[in-house]
């Protein structure tokens, strides 16, 4: 492996093949008869950890030997232990410095973006500045740009560009950026190589030498006595004149070879002097996808080359093709995938850079219990313990919303020692106290009254008080100690009003979790403060920023790998998942700093260069021995296209019917088409005979059986009967929302407040002027006092305000034809032969100055109709009956001569009903009285049943029960049957 040569010593390992077994088979085999010694001076640099954990696995796996050295090319400083470099930045820290010269920027000129923007702005100039770092790009390079013919966009960037460079002065006390060190060693280790190589065998395995610093590492190591360089994924297919093109044309950055191509002509080497490292699993389909991948100004060779592929029924033998109708369907179809694989006792992966379709493939596998080995694992933000701190600071010093607080409060990890039975029942007492006194927000005050009236055990408010104190503190201004008062408060709530420790660290997440948060308390040197905000922006990027992994819960045989974990370790069935384009491969991001030809005239690279980084893990995957390619023909919101890369092997695949391409491509088919049916099967429901379910219609025994209703409850009797035997006879009450929303009945319940008070016996409107400003003076009071929303009382005013002149009118006219009588006037009533009590309140009733009684309804919007009236809508007539019956104390009784509606919406109006006073009256109380006598008789008997949504066509919204009810699952056009219960 280490014979001496005269040209630089490259080796390429062929598509498909297991990387670091060849790699470890090879060294393993040249040192066989060796001194162990040797082996264990050898000197390996790779680009990921996971590769490195995957190398020295396998050497153990090998038996009792000396290990050689492995290493990370980001950390050759270990290689050379003189390099004098200063410590690297934090990201943390480089983060805080950045956000306070963007801060800086802004305050100076407010135009270039929001102050709250100022961390995501930091972030994204970090890692621009990363890549100018680590392609050599000084940031005075930023002052040589022209942007004379640029747009004023470009401009204004290079001002926030300039940062960095401001940035770097200021951290060179602190230490280097890690970008730019990294950078430092590794030229500071290849100048030391190339005076003095190494006494011993070095090898960069792995690397595709993007990166400027990796590929003179690259070069570097490869000129050695000893060195080389092994490549990953090196296509031998590619024609020589091919690889010559990749650097002769414009675009072709993304090739899969291309990188390739650059580093061996930066060692004048062809692809020729690479030497072999093992073969491939299946030369033919190699061939295949070497051939389809072809840069599109040589496509016509598919036609001069394609006929030399052979019968490509057997170099597809090993693949699939999962063409899904949506996202849903083609994580079913993996699932079933890798569910069979695991059956049949191989290992299977999943390979996809589309995060969401690996956690629907994740979420399908839990039906047979397999919880996959998912690389990205879960976000520590959205881990319990992440989570928990998340809620908690968002709570620090500020109002504490009822809602906040409860999600706290339960918390899996609040009291979650054996105080947590107690405790939960405490904090669900608080959620009701809380929703019905309608306490939108939480103080130390509302607490204790609360306590008593709701049964708070003394130690447990003594407890949440204590939190609420805390809360309320001032919270310091930098960093350190706001992490420190978040902790101390974390711990606190977690704790309990037990004895019982907190348990946020005891696991392995929680411990991760706190790691994070022992890096802010670490970072007592910066001085900048910190407002709120920002801390909860940066932990909630610094937890978003690491992951979790369930390994302990992990199936063996089944992983989700990202493209990057796929590129070191491979399975028995590689499934190839999301092959759209936009996913894979990912759209390039647009640079918000620097447009392509700013970028040129720097000398950073193009955003095709990530393409062409995706379509070499493509050209690896596809190449394993068993493969499904896989991907959905739409997304929830439009259809999709096809992956380049898949569409460019269908196209060939189809091109070529003298070598059965066509029925190639269709068995491939097939062969996919027998997951997405097993999936589909899965999920069909099993054809039962079952009854279907019928409305409800409870009757429950008559001593059970409601004796009062409410006037406005008799509306709800005739037209869902459920809801009136929900709330009268089983006693449930909807739980009110901790904030009131402004909708018709907080609408309905002020207005009628303002009406009350503009309406009352001793208003007075002999001056139009003076009525009006009082109307102003009493809604301004009401709806401030009531209207937590300022824009709902500017509109509701705004209403009023419009409907002010028809109101006074209105309201002059009704004064000269009748006096007050009483004003919200609560009745009762008995009705006759019954046991029924009617109770209610009259917005108004008046004495016309001829005799007679009328009766007013407020309605903030349309006042009904008589047919409405008729059927279902009687509040009036009712009351009408009860003013005739002695109903209404303080209200002399008399017949009641009309009723009247006013209507406030849009479109103001009166709806008037006269009961007395013409030859034909519509409706008339003796009538009214007799339907009311016949309703409430007829639910006081025993056989009738209080049915769900009995007058369905008149309710369009949900009511309060309908989920109690079942709403949905019945056929409502089903006769209804009475059910007998208790």
């Amino acid at each position: 492996m280490f014979e001496p040569r005269d040209t630089p010593r490259v080796f390429g390992v062929p598509p498909g093949a297991d990387f670091p077994k060849l790699l470890v088979e090879r060294l393993l085999a040249y040192h066989a008869g060796r001194s162990p010694e040797e082996l264990a001076r050898v000197r390996i640099l790779v680009n990921t950890r996971r590769m490195q954990r995957r190398l020295s696995s396998l050497f153990a796996k090998a038996g009792p030997l000396l290990l050689p050295r492995i290493g990370l090319v980001t950390e050759v400083d270990r290689v050379l232990p003189g390099l004098d470099l200063p410590s690297a930045v934090s990201s943390l820290r480089r983060r805080l410095e950045m956000a306070e010269l963007v801060k800086a920027l802004i305050d100076r000129d407010p135009t270039l973006a929001p102050r709250a923007a100022a961390i995501d702005l930091a972030d994204s100039l970090a890692r621009l500045l990363d890549e100018m770092q680590g392609e050599g790009v000084p940031v005075e390079a930023l002052d040589a740009i022209d942007v004379g013919d640029e747009s004023a966009h470009w401009a204004r960037s290079l001002a926030f560009l300039k940062v960095t460079g401001t940035y770097l002065d200021s951290i060179s006390e602190h230490g280097m950026d890690a970008e730019a060190r990294r950078r430092q060693a590794i030229l500071m280790l290849c100048d030391a190589w190339r005076r003095t190589p190494p006494p011993y065998p070095v090898i960069v395995a792995g690397s595709t030498g993007s990166r400027a610093p990796t590929a003179e590492l690259m070069r570097t190591v490869a000129g050695l006595p000893l060195g080389a360089v092994v490549l990953p994924g090196f296509d031998r297919d590619l024609p020589e004149n091919i690889w010559s093109s990749l650097l002769s044309r414009p675009g072709s950055d993304d090739h899969p070879q291309y990188r390739f191509a650059m580093f061996l002509h930066s060692l004048e080497l062809t692809a020729g002097d690479v030497l072999p490292l093992g073969t491939p699993p299946d030369p033919a389909r190699n061939r295949l996808i070497s051939l389809s991948l072809r840069p599109a100004h040589v496509s016509d060779q598919w036609l001069s080359e394609g006929p030399d592929l052979g019968d490509l029924l057997s170099a597809t033998s090993g693949l699939a093709l999962i063409e899904a109708p949506q996202p849903a369907d083609e994580a079913g179809a993996i699932a079933v995938a890798l569910r069979e694989a695991v059956h049949q006792g191989r290992t299977a992966a999943l390979i996809t850079p589309d995060l969401m379709l690996g956690r629907r493939v994740a979420a399908a596998m839990e039906r047979w219990d397999i919880v996959p080995d998912n690389s990205a694992g879960v976000p520590l933000s959205l881990t319990a313990s992440g989570r928990f701190l998340r809620q908690t600071v968002q709570l620090i010093a500020k109002p504490v919303h009822a809602a906040d607080l409860i999600a706290l409060l339960k918390h899996p990890f609040v009291a979650a020692g054996p105080e947590r039975g107690p405790h939960m029942l405490a904090a669900q007492s608080l959620e009701v106290a809380l929703r019905r006194k309608n306490i939108a927000f939480v103080t130390l005050d509302s607490v204790g009254t609360l306590a008593e009236g709701a049964g708070l055990p003394e130690a447990w408010t003594r407890w949440l008080s204590g939190v609420l104190d805390a809360l309320a503190d001032a919270p310091p201004r930098d960093l350190a100690g706001l992490a420190a008062l978040h902790v101390s408060l974390a711990e606190k709530i977690a704790s309990g009003f037990g004895s019982h420790p907190p348990s946020l660290w005891d696991d392995a997440t929680g411990r991760a979790v706190r790691a994070v948060i022992d890096t802010f308390l670490a970072e007592t040197s910066f001085t900048g403060d910190i407002a709120l905000f920002d801390y909860g922006r940066l932990l909630d990027k610094a937890l978003a920023a690491e992951s979790a992994r369930e390994l302990d819960r992990a199936h063996t045989g089944v992983m989700i790998w990202g493209t990057l974990e796929a590129r070191v370790q491979g399975a028995e069935r590689v499934i190839l998942g999301g092959l759209n384009e936009g996913v894979w491969p990912e759209q390039p991001s647009p640079d918000p700093w620097l447009n392509r030809r700013m970028r040129a005239a720097l000398g950073l690279l193009l955003p095709e260069r990530e393409i062409g980084l995706a379509a070499h893990d493509y050209q690896q995957a596809v190449a394993a021995p068993e493969v499904v390619l896989s991907r959905a023909a739409r997304t929830e919101e439009s259809e999709t296209v096809p992956s380049r890369w898949l569409n460019r092997l269908t196209n060939l695949l189809s091109g070529l019917p003298e070598q059965n391409g066509p029925e190639a491509l269709r068995q491939m088919r097939l062969r996919g088409d027998v997951f997405l049916s097993h999936s589909a099967a899965l999920d069909s429901p099993t054809v039962r005979r079952t009854q279907a379910p019928r409305r409800p219609c409870p009757a429950p025994p008559v001593a059970a059986r409601a004796k009062k209703y409410s006037v406005t409850e008799l509306r709800t009797l005739v037209l869902d009967p459920y809801a009136v035997y929900a709330r009268r006879i089983l006693g449930l009450n909807p739980l009110p929302p901790f904030l009131t929303r402004p909708d018709a009945r907080m609408k309905g319940t002020v207005f009628h407040e303002i009406f009350e008070r503009f309406f009352a016996l001793d208003a007075d409107f002999a001056d139009a002027d003076t009525a009006a400003k009082r109307l102003r003076d009493i809604a301004e009071d009401r709806l401030s006092h009531n209207v937590p929303m300022p824009a709902v009382r500017q509109h509701w005013w705004g209403q009023l305000a419009e409907n002010s002149d028809w109101l006074i009118d209105g309201e002059l006219r009704r004064m000269a034809r009748s006096t007050g009588v009483a004003r919200e006037a609560r009745g009762r009533f008995v009705i006759p032969g019954t046991a029924v009590e009617i109770v209610g309140k009259a917005d108004r009733i008046d004495r016309l100055r001829d005799g007679g009684l009328v009766i007013y309804d407020y309605k903030t919007g349309s006042p009904p109709d008589s047919k409405d009236v008729r059927n279902f809508d009687r509040q009036l007539l009712v009351e009408a009956v009860m003013a005739e019956g002695s109903g209404f104390p303080g209200v002399d009784p008399d017949i009641v001569a009309e009723i009247v509606h006013i209507g406030t919406g849009r479109s103001p109006k009166e709806a008037s009903i006269l009961l007395h006073g013409i030859d034909t009256p519509e409706f008339t109380t003796a009538d009214v009285l007799s339907e009311l006598v016949d309703l409430v008789t007829a639910y006081g008997r025993a056989g009738t049943g209080f049915a769900s949504r009995r007058g369905m066509d008149f309710v369009p919204y949900d009511g309060d029960y309908d989920h109690l009810a079942r709403v949905g699952e019945w056929d409502p056009s089903q006769p209804t049957v009475p059910e007998k219960i208790g």
